[in-house]
């Protein structure tokens, strides 16, 4: 009997009796793995680099806050401070403010100084004036008052402690260069705003309750052979 022909294949379906063909990637054997590990060595690098990115800005914030120069300002009650010199010597005014702003950002420094009322003196050239003119000081003036018995005195008690109340919100440190008990009301208002007190000033003019309620003292004997010539 003849031998029956195959059956044919319908059109459009694949064949049962042989294997689909899988789309080649065209990497050798293993490659496939080695490219996936490498593909993870590189994530781990990049979260490692990221992490490192954040521990410098934190390092750099850290930099700059421990860079961060207290705000000072300086108030000089002239007449206090030149009595108590003794001897009639001097205070060298441009080294006593640089010991005073070393480490700091100066922002304001004030002379208070009484000045004679004769007209034919320049001020600039008076003896309260004049230690204070070619340094960073603002210097305030008011004429000396003379009293009926012939006697003389500047007092600035009232202008240095309106503006020492004034400038509390802009400073972290006042120095009050002045040992006068009339500044301690002035002093503990500062205080209560958050302001360190330093009271700078010669022993024999400073007043026990001012020296009680300066957060630091300082001595000027202890500067005179560097500060007074």
């Amino acid at each position: 009997a003849p031998a029956e022909a195959p059956a044919e294949q319908p059109v459009g379906e694949p064949s049962t009796s042989a294997p689909v063909a899988i789309p080649s990637t065209g990497l050798p054997d293993g490659t496939a793995t080695e490219l996936a590990r490498v593909r993870a060595l590189v994530e781990a690098q990049r979260v490692t680099l990221a992490e490192l990115k954040a521990g410098m800005l934190t390092l750099a914030q850290q930099v700059d806050k421990s860079g961060h120069r207290p705000r000072l300002a300086v108030f000089v009650d002239v007449p206090n401070l030149m009595y108590g010199v003794e001897n009639g010597r001097t205070v060298h005014m441009g080294r006593l403010l640089d010991m005073l702003r070393e480490g700091r950002e100066l922002v304001r420094a004030t002379a208070y100084c009484p000045i004679s009322d004769d007209p034919r003196e320049p001020v600039q050239q008076q003896k309260f004036v004049a230690p204070f003119v070619q340094y960073d000081y603002r210097i305030v003036t008011k004429p000396l008052k003379r009293f009926a018995d012939g006697s003389i005195k500047g007092n600035f008690d009232v202008e240095m402690a309106i503006d020492m109340v004034h400038m509390a919100e802009r400073v972290d440190i006042m120095a009050i260069v002045s040992g006068d008990a009339d500044f301690s009301r002035a002093v503990e208002s500062v205080q209560g705003d958050g302001v360190h007190v330093e009271v700078v000033a010669f022993l024999g003019s400073t007043s026990l309750e001012m020296r009680a309620l300066a957060d630091r003292y300082l001595q000027l004997d202890r500067h005179a052979e560097w500060l007074v010539s």
